[in-house]
């Protein structure tokens, strides 16, 4: 992944979005300079995203008018043949295991819903970074009544890929969407109002955006959430740092002093805070979106948008249980969280 170019790695987060159908088939489809304020990025990158998506039939450019989402309706064929009684979840340790905060919730919360549903339930770790390429084996066997559920953390594993991609197999993923498979996800647009309204309440009057601080692997929620805070900003002042540096940052936080720094990813913020504005005399409102609360002692203006990992688990497991043999994709449930604000 690291060896990825920028236009690729666009590309085929857009391609994900368009195959999902996030990108509804004939709708306009960005234009270069959208794409540029978008994902901050010069125009000759926005012209490579769009030159790859045409290549592969996922955009058609209309003279004179523009590009436009060239996706066609497709059924998701199923070979259910048998009631759902097991439920397995797979993921690998850092999204699962011990440990992981967000995923740990998930879990429990999927379990014990199992249970209320008399359904067996298995948690499975799937780990095949440390392995050798090209020597995994990626091969599995599901009963024809078990059913999977997903979380993805950064990685696209090349285990769990061959999986949701394999036809027939019943699966929800939880917290980031895959091509023509149902999943559970966090609503952006209500992370957005809620994190705009607590700004609000507080008399911010100018934010910073400071977009793009995590992976490039999680861009998927990031853009989400970065469209979802664009759309909503109505009149408020709002600059923008998409340099993906905290040091940046920092310095322009000292310069401009912003009421509130907003970032997509809740860990960035508290990462600003730690390493480069401990002990500054002047601290803006932090603030973002992640798994779970702020618990840190001393550090003041700290907000986050807390994901319901709970719910997330609980829908996941009545996808899986609903699933009919033949479902038109997309299914998407989206599930709504809450801020949470230490002192």
């Amino acid at each position: 992944m690291k060896d990825k170019s920028k236009y690729r790695m666009i590309a085929d987060m857009l391609k994900y979005q368009i195959e999902c159908g996030e990108l509804v088939s004939g709708s306009k489809f960005y234009t270069r300079q959208q794409l540029c304020e978008l994902y901050a990025i010069s125009p000759m990158t926005a012209f490579q995203v769009q030159r790859v998506l045409q290549e592969w039939g996922l955009i058609a450019n209309a003279p004179g008018v523009g590009f436009f989402v060239n996706r066609p309706e497709i059924m998701l064929q199923t070979r259910y043949t048998a009631p759902l009684k097991k439920v397995r979840m797979i993921g690998s340790p850092q999204a699962v295991g011990e440990g992981a905060a967000f995923g740990s919730r998930i879990v429990s919360a999927a379990k014990k819903f199992c249970a209320k549903q008399g359904l067996s339930f298995q948690l499975e770790l799937v780990q095949v970074l440390d392995n050798p390429a090209h020597v995994i084996n990626t091969s599995r066997h599901l009963d024809p009544d078990e059913g999977l559920l997903v979380y993805l953390h950064d990685e696209l594993l090349p285990e769990i890929v061959n999986i949701l991609l394999t036809p027939g197999v019943r699966a929800v993923t939880v917290n980031r969407s895959f091509p023509d498979r149902p999943a559970v996800l966090t609503d952006m647009r209500h992370a957005a109002s809620e994190i705009l309204r607590f700004c609000e309440e507080r008399k911010v009057k100018r934010i910073l955006y400071a977009g793009q601080c995590s992976f490039w692997i999680r861009l998927q929620q990031e853009s989400e959430f970065y469209e979802a805070f664009c759309d909503q900003l109505g009149k408020r002042k709002c600059d923008f740092d998409f340099s993906g540096s905290f040091y940046k940052i920092a310095e322009r936080i000292r310069r401009t002093r912003p009421d509130a720094v907003v970032f997509s990813d809740d860990n960035a913020a508290l990462h600003l805070r730690n390493h480069y504005l401990e002990g500054e005399p002047f601290i803006p409102l932090l603030t973002g979106f992640g798994g779970y609360p702020v618990q840190e002692k001393g550090l003041e203006r700290i907000c986050t948008y807390r994901q319901d990992a709970e719910e997330m688990g609980r829908r996941a497991v009545r996808i899986l249980m609903k699933l009919a043999d033949k479902v038109k994709p997309p299914l998407y449930e989206r599930v709504k969280g809450k801020i949470q604000y230490e002192v």
